[in-house]
């Protein structure tokens, strides 16, 4: 699998969650951005493929909402073409400023590939800057291998 569709499902999987309403795992309303804000550090950051907080301070329905996505990640994968093996790393961090809900997105393939993307908004968009010439550009993916694209 194309480590381009694999951040394609990683983004699917985090705007369920973002949104509210985590449709993947059936309705499970939670609101992960003001947990995040009431966090210390001001961001929660989930491991998808374990169903765990690994930083953060999280309720008990959001604890539940992400070990659902864990237990509904290979049957949400197979939908997409995918196998839950294809992944190495699915995590997310989502933080919540003062106007705007930001999330790195960030994926790690078994061949070792390894990209982080930032999403702002809901529904999550990629994030925008402006090039040397003052054009508007998506901030492109990171790749932490060499030859990444």
């Amino acid at each position: 699998m194309k480590h381009d569709q694999l951040c394609a499902i990683g983004h699917n999987i985090m705007d369920s969650l973002a949104s509210g309403q985590a449709f993947v795992i059936g309705y499970h309303p939670v609101d992960v951005f003001g947990e995040a804000a009431s966090s210390e550090d001001g961001l929660i950051e989930i491991d998808f493929l374990r169903g765990r907080i690994v930083r953060g301070r999280a309720s008990p329905n959001l604890r539940s909402a992400v070990l659902g996505f864990a237990k509904a990640f290979p049957a949400f994968c197979r939908r997409n073409e995918a196998r839950s093996t294809d992944f190495r790393e699915l995590s997310g961090t989502f933080r919540a400023g003062r106007s705007i809900l930001w999330v790195e997105v960030c994926v790690a393939d078994r061949n070792g590939q390894r990209s982080s993307t930032n999403y702002s908004g809901i529904p999550l968009k990629r994030t925008w800057s402006l090039d040397p010439l003052g054009r508007r550009r998506r901030v492109p993916r990171k790749f932490d291998r060499p030859g990444g694209e």
